[in-house]
C-alpha cells in the first residue's frame, strides 16, 4: 500500500472523528468557560458592571482612566450595557477620570466606576482588593463607554 492511499483514507476519517459531539473537547488548561457576561434582561440592553475579575490580590477595578479626545459637546455617553442602542445612564467629559473595571469582548467598550464628581473617589469602593467577584452597587455610578476615549493608566 503507498503512501498516498493511507492519506486518501485516513485523513477524512481523522475529519469525521473530530466532528464527533461525544468526544470532551478542552483547551489543556485549567482556565474556566468563557463567561459571556451577567446580561439582566437582553431586551432591556442592561448589563452590570462586575468588579473583582483580577482576584482578591489586585484592586476591584485594575485600572483608571481619564476621559479624552471627545469631540463636538465634549460629552461622552455612560451607557447601561456595552451597546450603542443600551439607555444613557450618565455622561462624562473630557478630563474626567474613572475606573476601568473590565472591557467587552471585542474590547470596544469599558466597563467603569466613576465619582459624579469627575475625580478619583476611594469613597467609590474599587481602589482596594476585595475578596469575590460581583456587581457593582455602589455608591459611585457605574455603566459602559467607549473605549476609543478612554486613556488608560494602571493601578497596582
Amino acid at each position: 500500500m503507498k503512501h498516498g492511499s493511507i492519506w486518501a483514507w485516513g485523513a477524512p476519517l481523522v475529519l469525521l472523528a473530530a466532528c464527533n459531539p461525544d468526544v470532551e473537547q478542552t483547551s489543556g488548561t485549567g482556565t474556566q468557560p468563557l463567561n459571556r457576561g451577567d446580561v439582566v434582561n437582553s431586551r432591556e440592553l442592561v448589563q452590570p458592571v462586575v468588579i473583582g475579575d483580577s482576584g482578591p490580590r489586585f484592586s476591584a477595578c485594575q485600572w483608571t482612566g481619564l476621559v479624552r479626545a471627545v469631540s463636538g459637546n465634549g460629552v461622552l455617553d455612560v451607557r447601561a450595557a456595552p451597546f450603542d442602542e443600551a439607555r444613557q445612564v450618565g455622561s462624562l467629559t473630557n478630563g474626567d477620570q474613572i475606573f476601568v473595571c473590565g472591557r467587552s469582548h471585542d474590547q470596544r467598550w469599558f466597563a467603569i466606576v466613576y465619582a459624579a464628581s469627575g475625580e478619583l473617589s476611594g469613597n467609590c469602593g474599587v481602589s482596594s482588593p476585595i475578596s469575590a467577584r460581583r456587581r457593582y452597587e455602589g455608591p459611585c455610578e457605574s455603566g459602559w463607554v467607549s473605549s476609543a476615549f478612554i486613556q488608560l493608566r494602571a493601578t497596582n
